[in-house]
């Protein structure tokens, strides 16, 4: 059986490369890689089985992400646990991470991330809802195999990782309507995907329950997008005894704005959330929401991008995470029309 020495030999590298390459260790550039593993092949060496087989040619990932409001994506809710899962499988594989921000600017890429110019990146990850345009434009610069995290659309190539949303909003207004709630609003957010999904399945539950859609668009996720929302509700409709939104910074902002405005949550208002981000749980009352596996997502993400690198001629996939309805204490059972009534006119 041939040796590390007899390798390096007919590789024209050195015993250290090889013991790298063969440990699955970084350090060691694509071309490289492939050209020792080639030779260990041709002579015949036994690989080590334990490694999988994405791992023989994957050393590097680069995560790129848009730009959030946030100074760091780790300040941010949602997504801070999303990359803390991505790194956590890549240390899993013995994977370098790479990270840029997108310089984005009126929903294009205004120059390319610097971790492209790495010839060791052997994947790609993106998080966010980024525009059509930079994801084009990143493909047209970069042939390595990509995942969109949250993020699909059937016109964009390449495979993607997604929430359930259509399932776990449809359990929220569910949940409402069996609460007795007959008047529902939507405080929606940006042409998001996800957002759009969750919409769509806020529209259809109530459509089939012969109950009347009524939504508030808001230009971003914020607790100020809810809190203006929620002056909207206050002004505009009248009826409304229960509002479910998009996301859980929303509903925050939302329950915050109601609260000073002296409407009780849940006693005169029932409001929801999506994501179950840590101060879902914490604020007061608690807030009803849906529980998404943030860790899990990114995870999954770096598993997908494995799994493309081992079969690049399969099909696109999507794959799609389940979440799960948390009950909490922001939604009670509906006021009768006359206690609706009262708030109202106390609140007019």
């Amino acid at each position: 059986m041939a040796s590390a020495r007899k390798i390096a030999k007919a590789a024209g590298v050195s015993i250290g490369t090889v013991s790298r390459v063969l440990n699955n260790k970084a350090g060691v550039s694509e071309d490289t890689r492939r050209r020792v593993l080639e030779v260990a092949h041709d002579l015949n060496y036994a690989l080590p089985k334990r490694l999988p087989l994405a791992m023989t040619t994957v050393t590097h990932v680069g995560l790129l992400v848009k730009p959030f409001a946030e100074t760091s994506i780790l300040a941010n809710p949602f997504y801070a646990d999303v990359y803390h899962g991505v790194e956590q499988a890549c240390s899993d594989y013995d994977i370098q991470l790479a990270f840029n921000v997108l310089d984005v600017a009126n929903e294009r890429l205004r120059k390319l991330p610097t971790l492209l110019g790495d010839e060791r990146i052997g994947g790609l990850i993106l998080i966010g809802a980024l525009p059509h345009a930079v994801v084009e434009a990143l493909g047209q610069a970069s042939a390595a195999p990509r995942v969109l995290v949250d993020n699909w659309a059937p016109d964009l190539p390449g495979d993607s990782v997604m929430l359930d949303n259509v399932g776990g909003m449809s359990a929220v207004v569910e949940h409402l309507v069996a609460q007795g709630h007959r008047q529902l609003l939507f405080v929606s957010g940006p042409e998001h995907p996800s957002i759009v999904e969750r919409r769509r399945a806020y529209e259809d539950v109530l459509v089939r329950r012969h109950l009347q859609p009524q939504v508030i668009e808001t230009p971003d996720l914020s607790i100020g997008d809810g809190e203006v929302a929620a002056d909207m509700l206050l002004e505009n409709h009248r009826d409304v005894t229960a509002v479910v939104c998009a996301n859980d910074m929303l509903a925050i902002g939302v329950m915050r704005r109601l609260m000073q405005e002296g409407v009780q949550v849940p006693e005169e208002m029932a409001v929801s959330g999506f994501d179950d981000v840590q101060m879902a749980s914490f604020i007061q009352p608690a807030l009803t929401t849906v529980h998404v596996d943030r860790s899990a997502f990114g995870r999954l993400a770096v598993e997908m991008l494995l799994g493309r690198i081992r079969s690049p001629q399969r099909p696109p996939v999507r794959c799609t995470l389940g979440v799960q309805l948390v009950v909490r204490a922001s939604t009670s059972r509906c006021l009768s029309s006359t206690a609706v009534e009262n708030v109202v006119a106390a609140h007019t």
